[in-house]
């Protein structure tokens, strides 16, 4: 029997189910492809973790760095799947190239999604992750912690960051956005594509506010994100889109508002291509884009980048778009 969030209508909790099952499908088909698999050294099998948090244990798939070394750092990825799916393995090559390439331990939970619960409960779920990860015994470096995540795990990956400044505890030392939400108070009519029929279309963000934002306040600032007053405090912060993305204007006025922030923002918008290019051909475009976040987060690591002594100025990538001008 479908289990579902009592706020949540039958009708959406259904169409959600067969999302749920037909995701994995397309994963597979689409965005498993071994010419994504960028790692240059071999990376072991992912060990299987139960995390506890404030609504029962997570399960995590824990990639380890091949060369063993005292107290590396460690990469939370928030995954996407339009907070429906679940299929963490679907990082799978962004997490082995930042196991191999960065020497981080990467922590991919399973949390929770629609129609089973809905918000906040995916947002509470990895901020306790979050937490665990500073104190746990797992060989990390519980100082050098990093958040990302793509679509839906980008907004989640936000939401990390802020609530750890609103907790007063230390921050992620770097944040990484891919093609996310980060503003449900924002009508889907104004996210538009080139394409006739992008990744990101106007049906499937309506089933995700009918089923994991059912009930919930888009302006919100745990909602959308980009509506916190408390943007200023957020990490260095990379940003990737696409030109076809229909969450591109989003995503390109998320980086304007950091910009404006003072927050050391790197932007990039890739032309040609759509939502969840990190995970799917044109293979040239993946590898750029996953270079991008492991760059970002080695820079982070390095002991001489934490914390500046003053705030760094901000730093924005423009593309032959001239996105941010």
């Amino acid at each position: 029997m479908l289990r579902k969030d009592p706020l949540i209508a039958w009708r959406p909790a259904l169409a959600a189910a067969a999302f749920q099952v037909a995701f994995p499908v397309v994963h597979r088909l689409r965005y498993a492809s071994p010419e994504l698999q960028f790692a240059t050294r071999k990376v072991a099998r992912p060990a299987t973790i139960r995390i506890p948090t404030r609504h029962g244990e997570v399960k995590a798939l824990v990639y380890a760095p091949p060369d063993p070394v005292d107290r590396p750092p460690v990469h939370l990825i928030a995954h996407g799947g339009a907070f429906i799916a679940r299929v963490p393995e679907q990082e799978d090559n962004v997490a082995r190239f930042l196991a191999s390439e960065v020497g981080a331990h990467v922590v991919v939970p399973n949390y929770s999604t629609a129609p089973t619960v809905r918000f906040p409960v995916a947002e509470d779920e990895l901020f306790d992750v979050y937490r665990w990860m500073r104190s746990a015994t797992y060989g990390w470096d519980g100082a050098r912690i990093s958040v990302g995540g793509a679509s839906a795990g980008g907004k989640l990956a936000v939401n990390v960051a802020l609530r750890a400044a609103e907790a007063r505890i230390p921050l992620p030392v770097a944040l990484t956005v891919e093609f996310g939400t980060v503003d449900l108070s924002r009508p889907d009519s104004s996210r538009t594509s080139m394409l006739e029929k992008p990744v990101v279309g106007r049906s499937l963000m309506s089933l995700v506010r009918r089923t994991y934002f059912a009930g919930a306040d888009p302006e919100h600032p745990h909602v959308s994100p980009i509506r916190h007053p408390n943007l200023a405090d957020l990490p260095p912060t990379l940003v990737l889109t696409a030109q076809h993305d229909t969450l591109r204007e989003e995503m390109s006025d998320f980086a304007k508002i950091l910009e404006a922030e003072a927050v050391p923002v790197t932007y990039r918008e890739f032309e040609g291509v759509d939502h969840g290019f990190t995970h799917t051909r044109p293979v040239e475009v993946a590898r750029e884009a996953i270079t991008l976040i492991a760059d970002h987060l080695r820079t982070a690591y390095t002991p001489s980048a934490q914390p500046p002594a003053e705030p760094p100025t901000p730093t924005i990538r423009r593309n032959s778009l001239g996105m941010l001008d």
